[in-house]
């Protein structure tokens, strides 16, 4: 049987006061249940501790001796707690966390929590930036790790690959067909916003057009969705984007978004693989994983392999 802190709280308030009632008032509890542990402790030592008389409660000889350590054990535990404390209190370790999408479609509410509740010795700090930014500035070291589409195969980057994304074509609302072109040679002609050269989106385009850029009415570029979805609202042209954000704008009557093609692009994880195993971004990469794990992780979908 263990001895239980109330129990010894009891024993030194009841030394203290001399008194049930006045011990109990001090523990905001019942001068039966301060009785109760005293008589529980008095069972578990098998020694009278009290001895009852007129003017209340005296110390026995045996409860004299166990007095003191009874205080050192409760100031014991007490050092304990203002120890922890303490520890909670010291600044967390700073991690860079960045992002290549809006907040909302990338678990990130789940995500602080999580770090807040099972991982309070780190901070992340988070940023928003480009898949081919985050990409750079993890392998240089300007960032600790981030979110980027694509699959990476590379000697200084460990790309962990979380989920497909949906990607789909946007066109304006006005004045854009109801349907996708099935040719290719219908698709090259609409007018088109072009992603990055760096951007993962802009390998897929190719594929749904049958040709390069080269081929296609191309008629501006974009560094990034926000951007991209600006100019299709603007009327001037098509483009691919990560199909909730544009559902997003067309549930606003922005934009027009087509069910076909069905596009997906993977979602990873960037982080430097010599840094993969450092405690801190180990943490965070497990705590990351959990929170994908239940997405179903499939071959990415381009017009290659489009039934």
């Amino acid at each position: 049987m263990n001895i239980k802190l109330d129990k010894l709280r009891s024993f030194v308030l009841v030394a203290d006061e001399g008194n049930l009632t006045r011990a109990a008032n001090r523990r905001h509890t019942t001068p039966s249940a301060v009785s109760e542990h005293l008589r529980q402790l008095e069972d578990h030592f098998g020694l009278t501790l009290f001895e009852r008389n007129t003017r209340g409660m005296a110390l026995t000889a045996a409860g004299r001796k166990l007095l003191a350590p009874a205080r050192q054990a409760l100031m014991q535990v007490a050092e304990l707690d203002e120890i922890a404390r303490a520890l909670r209190c010291e600044q967390p370790e700073p991690l860079s966390f960045a992002l290549n999408a809006p907040p909302e479609y990338l678990k990130v509410d789940q995500l602080l929590r999580s770090v807040a509740r099972d991982l309070p010795e780190i901070a992340l700090e988070l940023a928003t930036s480009s898949s081919f930014v985050i990409r750079d500035q993890v392998k240089a070291g300007e960032l600790d790790m981030g979110y980027a589409y694509g699959d990476y195969v590379d000697d200084q980057l460990l790309g962990l690959r979380l989920a497909p994304i949906r990607v789909s074509v946007v066109g304006p609302l006005e004045g854009s067909r109801e349907r996708f072109p099935a040719s290719f040679a219908e698709r090259r002609a609409l007018p088109w916003i072009w992603p990055s050269g760096h951007c993962p989106l802009a390998t897929m385009l190719p594929d749904i057009l049958g040709g390069g850029r080269e081929q296609a009415n191309n008629i501006s570029s974009s560094i990034d969705e926000l951007s991209t979805l600006s100019m299709i609202r603007a009327g001037l042209g098509y483009g691919l984007v990560e199909h909730e954000l544009a559902s997003h704008w067309a549930d606003r009557g922005s934009v027009r978004v087509y069910d076909e093609p069905r596009l997906s692009i993977s979602l990873s994880l960037l982080v430097r693989r010599d840094r993969a195993d450092e405690p801190a971004i180990a943490a965070v990469i497990k705590l990351v994983k959990s929170l994908w794990q239940d997405v179903t992780l499939a071959t990415p979908v381009t017009a290659e392999n489009m039934s």
